[in-house]
Order: C-alpha cells, then structure tokens, then sequence
C-alpha cells in the first residue's frame, strides 16, 4: 500500500496495531465488568469502541485501495471486534440512562 498521508491508517502494519489495540480494548471491557467496575467498564467500552470504528473505517477503505495488502481475515476480524465493544458501549449507556 502506498503511504499517502490521510486521516485514516494507510499501512497494513498500522491496520493490524490498531486491530490488536481493538482486541486489549476489548479484554480490558472484559476484566473490568469481570472485576464489577461497572463504570470502568463502561468507559473502556466507549473510548475503545470509537476507537475499533476508527480502525474498521481504516481498513474497510484500505480493502477498498488494495484487496492483495489487506486481507479478509483483518477485515472480518476488526469487523467482529468492533460490533462487540460498540454493542457494549450503547448498551452500557442506555441502562445507564435507564432507557
């Protein structure tokens, strides 16, 4: 891939950091709500959640660019990552709007 400047991640190698920060973000969401830190919980839901969209938006765009650099795998991997800690982060929200 090339290594034009842009908002989003351009080389595979920042993609799979950002996948694997996704995967941590994803743990900590775990071990907080394990440990009863609700409000931890929460909060690494939501920082890590936006932050998986981030890496999803980078690598659907990069699959886009370059189907031989950016492989399915990568792609349905963040893909999976970030539906969990986005389902997480509203659903923390919303019970604790009470909604």
């Amino acid at each position: 891939m090339d290594g034009n400047k842009g908002f989003l991640l351009q080389t595979t190698k920042q993609m799979n950091i950002g996948a694997a920060v996704s995967g941590v973000g994803f743990l900590l969401h775990l071990a907080a709500s394990a440990l009863g830190s609700r409000a931890l919980a929460d909060g690494t839901a939501i920082v890590f959640g936006v932050a998986a969209l981030y890496v999803f938006a980078s690598i659907a765009a990069g699959r886009r660019r370059d189907k031989e650099a950016v492989s399915y795998n990568l792609l349905w991997g963040q893909t999976a990552l970030t539906v969990l800690l986005v389902a997480c982060a509203v659903l923390g929200v919303r019970q604790r709007l009470g909604l």
